[in-house]
């Protein structure tokens, strides 16, 4: 996929001319986004025993013959998650639709659509909120292979982090597992969280080449931590 592993926009490119391993990677990395906001959009509604199959829409609207994918726009502000944004939104509203023309419903099935476009400004925090998970996501996967690619000390920072976020142990903890200077290990990490931080500026910068990359990474981490 590229020396900077999925998040180029060769993956949406690819994906909309029809390469079947872009396909498989476009809807991997962001099938989690689309169905995180279907699901708020319709918990609570006739409709949310239905995201599997809207999820699926989501990717055949994108990948359709002259389909939304062909048409996005690097250069938009927004990028690519304001176009994906707009495509599962569409085909929610599509759905919805549907379900209010259809007569054969029973009785109690109903779904008021007033009601689903009021909340669109909390489902929006939501879609970003997963959005911002999937650039996470990738940030790790960009930062964990250029560490492997690095080797030595690179690597042994990476597992820094891991040990530091994931099991949550304190400093002085992983400088005595290690046996090395508790100085050294601090200043270990914040050379890891200078090399994370980097990753997600390439992440951020390959999926909206319109914006600062600087003001969205601050808006990713800010999501994440809300």
């Amino acid at each position: 996929m590229g020396e900077t592993g999925n998040t180029r926009w060769s993956v949406v490119r690819g994906a909309a001319e029809g390469s079947g391993p872009e396909r498989d990677e476009f809807a991997r990395r962001y099938s989690p986004v689309i169905r995180a906001y279907l699901g708020a959009r319709w918990r609570h509604t006739p409709l949310f025993p239905e995201i599997d199959d809207a999820a699926q829409d989501v990717f055949v609207e994108c990948f359709r013959e002259n389909g939304p994918l062909r048409r996005v726009d690097s250069q938009l502000p927004g990028g690519f998650r304001a176009y994906l944004y707009g495509v599962v939104r569409n085909v929610a509203r599509r759905a919805e639709k549907a379900r209010g023309r259809n007569r054969e419903r029973p009785p109690g099935s109903g779904l008021d659509l007033g009601m689903v476009e009021g909340r669109e400004d909390p489902l929006s925090e939501v879609f970003d909120r997963a959005w911002a998970r999937t650039l996470l996501r990738q940030a790790t996967e960009v930062h964990a292979r250029r560490a492997r690619e690095a080797g030595g000390r690179a690597e042994r920072r990476l597992e820094l982090l891991r040990l530091r976020f994931l099991e949550d142990k304190p400093i002085r903890e992983i400088a005595v597992e290690w046996d090395e200077d508790p100085g050294r290990v601090h200043y270990e990490y914040a050379r890891a969280r200078d090399e994370f931080k980097d990753a997600l500026r390439e992440v951020v910068r390959k999926h909206d080449m319109a914006c600062s990359v600087e003001k969205e990474c601050v808006r990713i981490l800010r999501h994440l931590s809300g």
